[in-house]
């Protein structure tokens, strides 16, 4: 019987896998699709071929696992034509094959079909090709063709290699120096936190934060590891909630990994496996610790043979003070090899590993082998004495699972004391304060006032802190918390008086009215935060406390960024209260940035997070909500958020003020005013001595009704920023409303002009404005796209009085310095009798007038007259000059280019013919600037904005060569030829149509003519 190319392959091998329920990894998914060639190398149980079958559900695309048999060419080449079918084109590799060709050959043409669709092909189980494996020499020419000789650029097409191995192949070598080559290992192929949490949501669980934690630890992100949690949790074989510890007694997920016997630990040399099965005691393993522990003379070899066969150990960074490389076997690995030892040998090992640690200054690992070797009184012993530092390195899970494996039994009213303060690091307060009951009532009674600090609710610690000082009347540190809770009540000066040293801390700047000082040691204590191993600060976080200061500026993009960053710390440090917090400040970042739905989203999202941690941590959503009501007009409802919240201050002066003041301003956007919410807010501040608040109350008084002109203008004065810019405590949100404010104080008390001066500069204005000069509102004249006028303070477009006077507006747009009034009148009545035309042009000019100044003084924006002109200021934007000025700018200035492709294409149609001419020469120019942009992008590297760039500009004019050029350039950097040739082919069926071809240097990048590859000639 004669076989046939089809004998020596099998159509299953052919098969994109089956993937179901494969969880979506985004940030995966972006970086494989991106790859021009993609490596991926990890031990079994990594996902690899999951996360790459998961993401093919589009595209061009082709699948061959290889196994011992594709080290001949002749087999490899069989399952490339059985796996190219699913190309289009496809049946010509069988064909090839049927005909007789030569491997090589067929995975040129392979590659070719690759090339034409841009597809992808896999190569699942890559390791066969290494020459260790058999691979290399005539197989490693097909590897080369398919690669596209090896030669960076030459093909669109895209492979990936998925290894259980490093892959030693010398044809991804000019590949891999190009940049073409994109290697994925373990750290990218473990799941992050989030995604353990998305996978055990998919499966129907609803875990907590701390579960998820957990799930995330003990597996290590192990892909395999966690899917099989995740079911057997499905199935009720394993409580989340339970899996604290795996080094603790019986590890519940040992039996769940039955598979690692064959698959991972195989047939390992007796040697080997007892050193890495007695070793799996302990989390970090050395060669001294082989030696003096496990009794292994022989320990470090033993270890380093381990670690170089790739799964079992993990060769990491030298021990403090240690010579020696540090090994680290997975925690489910070192779970499932202590199932193989007898309780006994636990024991003993577990008692001469504490002792070693002891002896060599690692209480943590100490404490670790005390409570496996049953020496409870000693691991006692040990959490007393280091559980505060840990505590403080933000090591509250530790202090929890050692404790967790201690019998109450042995607890002393010390360790009551240190799991109360783990909890309430947690913050879970309930918890806490349980177990400070049980503590020494000194200890009690500090736990108690700790919680009420953590929460800011003074009116909870009076008490505690009374009891404490009858007990510790002369503890510096019980001053030191009394001062606090003074400072947290807002009764600033009692505070300081306490303890001076308050001063030099951010919160006591901030509630002082020293704005720039708490901002300076909120940025300071936020450096000394970030990263860093540390126990939640909760209100204290140096970059909540900068991001409410910048809010209050008016400094919303810097509000937002440590708000943001805040919200990360809060996850990196597990704290439920940070992240609400975080919240909770992001969403007053999107009220000064004018973001209502955003600012609404962020704070609901920062009470749904608070309702599991304290109601005190509810305050602020609920202010930014009562404010948002406010302005809405739904007085009633911003009374009742604000009632509220003002229950759950728990005495905190201070805070019960911003209450008050913000829900005011909410009622006064709308029009309406909160007098007594005025009032309260200024005794508070008064109480508190906060100088900011009160002249935030003195701004907001004189913007409802006028009054206190002479202290709303020395609070001007101190805080420019209340009228310069949005801030989150601002009297008006609108600009021009601020401005009329500035000029009415600057008008009443002219002694202060000069201080009140550079307010009117950030606002726009060259001098102070007088108060006939700020009608209170914006007007935005558009011409680019239509022509409309809207104002600030409505919410639609204004209706037009005439049809002519539109043609005005767009008229007098286009000419900045104006026009004269009979050339005005001639432009829009062309022929028209002198008596006629004049008497139209007079109300089609009073049109005009009505629906750019209705409300403002006449004049303010439409100068009248012999000579006709529009007046733009600060009041007054016209978007076509914003746009030539933005076209006038430097190519490459900061911010140029998002504004370019903001821009709309063209200017409204017009009959006028200098609108006309002026349309023309904008829709010349603003391709010319996307193309410049887009050339200085891709030289710069940045490939993404050169291609937004260059397409928006084609968009625009189709026939626009130099932004063709710009797109093609970028396309090849990219290695995507075909792409570029499809924008050649765009480019010139345009130029065809104006009887115009492609420049050399273009054609050139259309590959027409000029450069023919290798593998075509073949």
């Amino acid at each position: 019987m004669t076989l046939t190319w089809r004998d020596l392959t099998s159509r299953r091998r052919a098969r994109v896998p089956a993937v179901r329920g494969a969880l979506a990894r985004p940030r995966l998914q972006t970086v494989m699709e991106a790859a021009r060639v993609l490596l991926l190398v990890a031990p079994a149980g990594y996902g690899k071929t999951t996360a790459l079958a998961g993401s093919m559900a589009g595209g061009a695309h082709a699948w061959l696992t290889l196994d011992a048999d594709d080290a001949d060419p002749q087999v490899l080449a069989a399952g490339l034509a059985l796996a190219a079918e699913g190309l289009p084109g496809g049946a010509e590799v069988a064909g090839l094959l049927d005909a007789g060709a030569s491997p090589r050959r067929v995975a040129a043409r392979v590659a070719d079909l690759l090339d034409a669709c841009g597809g992808l092909l896999v190569l699942d189980e890559a390791q066969h090709l290494s020459a260790e494996c058999g691979g290399g020499g005539a197989v490693g020419d097909l590897l080369r063709e398919l690669l596209g000789g090896g030669l960076p650029g030459t093909t669109a097409g895209r492979l990936a290699l998925l290894s259980r191995v490093p892959l030693a192949l010398p044809e991804l070598a000019r590949l891999d120096a190009a940049g073409e080559v994109t290697r994925l290992g373990t750290a990218e192929l473990a799941f992050t936190r989030q995604e353990v949490g998305g996978l055990l949501r998919a499966g129907g669980l609803h875990p907590a934060d701390a579960e998820v934690r957990l799930a995330h630890t003990v597996t290590e992100g192990w892909p395999i590891a966690v899917r099989f949690l995740a079911q057997a949790a499905t199935q009720g074989r394993v409580q989340l909630a339970a899996l604290a510890d795996l080094d603790g007694g019986e590890a519940q997920l040992g039996t769940l990994f039955a598979y690692l016997a064959s698959e991972v630990l195989g047939p390992l040399d007796p040697a080997l496996r007892a050193v890495l099965t007695r070793g799996s005691l302990f989390e970090e393993l050395t060669p001294e610790l082989a030696r003096e522990v496990l009794d292994e003379p022989d320990g470090a070899a033993l270890l380093e043979a381990l670690a170089n066969g790739g799964t079992f150990l993990t060769r990491s960074d030298h021990l403090a003070g240690s010579e020696s490389a540090v090994y680290r076997a997975h925690p489910l690995l070192r779970a499932h090899l202590r199932t193989g030892l007898y309780s006994t040998e636990i024991e003993a090992l577990a008692s001469r590993g504490a002792a070693y640690f002891e002896r060599t200054g690692r209480p943590r690992r100490a404490l670790a082998a005390h409570l496996l070797s049953g020496d409870t009184a000693r691991a006692a012993a040990l959490l007393s004495v280091y559980g505060a530092g840990w505590l403080d390195q933000g090591r509250a899970g530790l202090i929890e699972r050692s404790l967790g494996r201690l019998p109450r039994a042995v607890w002393t009213p010390e360790l009551h004391a240190l799991a109360g303060d783990a909890l309430r690091l947690s913050s879970r307060y309930g918890e806490a304060l349980a177990e400070y009951e049980q503590a020494t009532p000194l200890l009690r009674a500090l736990g108690q006032v700790q919680v009420a600090l953590d929460t800011v609710q003074p009116d909870a610690a009076w008490e505690a802190l009374d009891v404490a000082t009858t007990l510790a009347p002369d503890s510096p540190i019980l001053r030191r918390m009394r001062a606090e809770n003074l400072l947290n009540a807002g009764r600033l000066p009692e505070a300081l008086a306490l303890e001076p040293s308050l001063r030099d801390g951010a919160r006591a700047a901030l509630r002082s009215g020293d704005l720039e000082r708490a901002l300076e040691l909120a940025l300071a204590a936020a450096r000394g935060e970030a990263g860093g191993a540390r126990a939640a600060q909760n209100h204290r976080e140096g970059l909540l406390l900068a991001s409410f200061v910048h809010a209050l500026r008016g400094e919303s993009a810097q509000a937002a960024e440590n708000a943001r960053a805040g919200l990360a710390e809060g996850e990196r440090l597990e704290s439920p209260f940070v992240r609400s917090l975080a919240l909770a400040r992001l969403g007053h970042a999107g009220m000064t940035a004018g973001d209502l739905d955003g600012a609404r989203a962020s704070y609901e999202d920062a009470l749904m997070l608070a309702q599991r941690v304290s109601g005190r941590l509810r305050v602020e959503p609920l202010m930014g909500l009562a404010s948002l009501a406010g302005r809405a007009g739904d007085s009633a409802q911003a009374m009742r958020l604000k009632t509220e919240a003002l229950a759950q201050t728990g005495g905190d002066g201070y805070m019960a003020g911003l209450l008050h003041l913000a829900a005011a301003l909410g009622v006064q956007e709308s029009g309406n005013t909160d007098g007594p919410g005025l009032d309260a807010a200024l005794t508070a501040f008064q109480t508190c001595g906060d100088a900011f608040g009160m002249a935030c109350v003195a701004l907001a008084r004189f913007a409802a009704d006028g009054s206190g002109d002479l202290e709303a203008a020395h609070a001007a004065a101190r805080y420019p920023f209340l009228l310069a810019r949005r801030g989150l405590l601002s009297p008006v949100s609108s600009s021009s409303g601020r401005a009329r404010l500035l000029a009415q104080l600057a008008h009443a008390h002219p002694e202060l002009q000069l201080a009140l001066l550079p307010i009117a500069r950030q606002l726009g204005y060259l001098h102070l404005p007088q108060p006939d000069q700020t009608p209170g509102f914006r007007v935005q004249i558009s011409v680019l796209g239509r022509v409309s006028v809207t104002r600030s303070h409505e919410t639609r477009a204004r209706d037009w009085g005439r049809a002519r006077a539109r043609d005005l507006l767009a008229l007098l747009a286009v000419h900045d310095a104006g026009l004269a009034r009979e050339a005005a009148q001639e432009a829009l009545f062309p022929g028209a009798d002198p008596g006629v035309g004049e008497r139209n042009f007079r109300v089609t000019l009073h049109a005009l007038g009505q629906v750019l100044e209705e409300g403002a003084a006449s004049g303010m924006f439409l100068e009248r007259g012999d000579w006709i002109r529009l007046k733009p200021g600060p009041d007054l934007c016209i978007d076509l000059h914003a746009a030539r000025t933005l076209l006038d700018t430097q190519t490459g200035d900061t911010g140029r280019l998002q504004g370019l492709l903001a821009l709309p294409g063209r200017i409204a149609d017009s009959d006028l013919s200098d609108v006309q001419n002026e349309a023309q020469r904008y829709a010349a120019r603003l391709p010319d600037a996307l193309a410049a942009e887009a050339e200085l992008a891709l030289d710069g590297g940045n490939t993404e904005l050169a291609v937004r760039a260059a397409e928006r500009a084609l968009a625009l004019d189709s026939a626009h060569e130099s932004a063709a050029h710009a797109l093609m350039r970028t396309w090849h950097a990219l290695g995507q030829a075909v792409a570029a040739r499809r924008v050649y082919d765009q480019l010139f069926s345009a130029l065809d149509e104006l009887g115009l071809e492609p420049l050399p240097k273009t054609r050139a990048l259309g590959g027409h003519g000029v450069v023919i590859s290798s593998r075509t000639l073949r």
